[in-house]
């Protein structure tokens, strides 16, 4: 039972911005944010910080939002209209509570039917519900960590562990993060790409059990005994003898 997540995306300082953004884009906009593993949490080292946000900020404003029958449209409608009004509400909570919106945070104007433009939120902190509570939309909050324990810490304080990414140059530390934290899908130096026999699921709230991979095989199975006898010789418990099992 899968039961979404707030997926958090972790950014250490050896890694190419450019590339970071590119990624962090895709992780956070594909599917206008409606998916159970969009990359909602922006955690960047504290040096590289301001500048994953500005090119982020940049890369974010040139999305071209459409019909999605267009080829040239980059990303497309939110559901339903309640479901903008619960995200555009979100955003303005966050707002009222001292965040900053980067860009975005409104309903798209110039277009027509269910639009959100994509949005950052920086200056916000691990207690907000904009950092907590899953919006599936297309808002990112961002904030920065000091090291490698504080990174682990601040992608841990949520109450979900459906999806995370890691991205890094050093593979120690990806594979000893990715240990740590507390998800059950990581993604190294990437994000929304899964193999079909790789198990999908969560940890926390975000479920319980697994869908893909021999894992949800056996849950969708009973697994049954069956004894054969084939022994030669006549066989009665009940028979004047005192020997009962060999």
């Amino acid at each position: 039972m899968e039961l979404g997540g707030k997926a958090p995306i972790v950014v250490f300082d050896d890694v190419d911005v450019d590339e970071v953004v590119n990624g962090a884009a895709f992780a956070c906009f594909i599917a206008s944010g409606q998916t159970c593993v969009t990359g909602a949490r922006l955690i960047a080292h504290e040096s590289i910080f301001d500048q994953v946000v500005e090119k982020l900020v940049a890369k974010v404003r040139s999305i071209r939002l459409g019909n999605p029958i267009d080829d040239r449209t980059q990303m497309g409608t939110i559901i339903s209209e309640p479901h903008l009004l619960r995200i555009h509400a979100m955003v303005e909570r966050a707002s009222q509570a001292g965040a900053t919106v980067r860009c975005g945070g409104r309903r798209a104007p110039n277009l027509k039917g269910y639009f959100y433009e994509p949005t950052v939120i920086t200056d916000v902190t691990p207690d907000m519900e904009i950092v907590q509570q899953e919006v599936f939309g297309p808002v990112v909050a961002a904030y920065s960590f000091k090291d490698e324990a504080d990174a682990v810490r601040l992608a841990n304080d949520s109450p979900f562990g459906l999806g995370a990414a890691v991205w890094t140059n050093n593979i120690k530390r990806a594979h000893r993060v990715a240990n740590n934290l507390e998800a059950g899908i990581i993604w190294l130096n990437d994000h929304h790409r899964n193999d079909p026999s790789s198990p999908w699921g969560g940890v926390k709230d975000s479920g319980m059990g697994r869908e893909n991979g021999l894992e949800a095989y056996r849950s969708y199975s009973q697994i049954k005994s069956v004894i054969a006898g084939f022994g030669n010789e006549k066989f009665d418990w009940f028979v004047d003898d005192t020997v009962r099992y060999g």
